[in-house]
């Protein structure tokens, strides 16, 4: 009797352990899908991070065009603050991918200073007007003193 009851015992351990790893396999395998799909997720938001981006950057690309037609190119002051507000939000979309580690680099990933360069006639109007906006208030302020 001693026999088959130890035979019962083990046979009841074995049953437990076979339990204990299925479940861990399942829930192993459960996680697994998880992570999947989360990574699915950060793939789709970083994409559409991109998408956001391009959809920024298009009225650039217009504004490019206009400028490249015109026999005389100037820089209103709506497009200023139209550069201004994509430029903040270029380097945002930019700074998010870099948090999620979802930079992939040139040519997908640019830098703001790296579109601009792919638009030269408004990157040299967008300087001279920013560098003509710094100057402005240092010129008023020596008039004043004299």
């Amino acid at each position: 009797m001693d026999f088959v009851a130890f035979v019962g015992i083990a046979l009841v351990i074995l049953a437990l352990c076979v339990a204990i790893v299925f479940a861990y396999s399942q829930q192993t395998r459960q996680l697994q899908e998880i992570q999947d799909q989360l990574a699915k997720i950060e793939s789709q938001k970083s994409d559409l991070l991109r998408q956001e981006r391009a959809q920024i950057l298009d009225p650039l690309i217009l504004i490019e065009s206009a400028l490249n037609q015109s026999s005389n190119p100037q820089i209103d002051a709506a497009m200023l603050q139209q550069i201004d507000i994509a430029r903040v939000a270029v380097k945002d979309i930019n700074e998010r991918l870099n948090a999620m580690r979802e930079w992939m680099g040139p040519p997908f990933d640019l830098e703001w200073a790296e579109y601009l360069e792919r638009m030269p006639t408004l990157k040299k109007l967008y300087l001279a007007s920013a560098y003509v906006a710094e100057e402005t208030p240092v010129a008023s302020a020596q008039i004043v003193k004299e």
